[in-house]
């Protein structure tokens, strides 16, 4: 029997290192990555809290966020700095 390999798409990788990341159970890992395939990793983000996952996953899933929109503004800035010639 032959197998195929199946490349797996960029949002594919996101959610897998996202799990990895939160350390995730499986059956919020089902979740997470449903809801994210559904709806995007923005929406996911944005409506997280109201998953039937433990408080612990959402405080990971909440520090997740703050660094991604930290690492964001940052980078902002910098673009803007060199659009500026600064």
């Amino acid at each position: 029997m032959k197998t195929e390999f199946v490349e797996k798409t960029e949002q594919d990788r996101v959610i897998e290192l996202m799990c990895q990341i939160l350390k995730l159970q499986e059956s919020s890992e089902r979740i997470v990555v449903e809801i994210i395939k559904e709806k995007g990793v923005g929406s996911f983000f944005d409506s997280y809290e109201g998953l039937d996952i433990s408080e612990l996953e959402k405080e990971r899933i909440a520090a997740l966020k703050l660094v991604i929109e930290t690492k964001e503004k940052e980078i902002t800035k910098m673009e803007g700095a060199d659009r500026n010639g600064n």
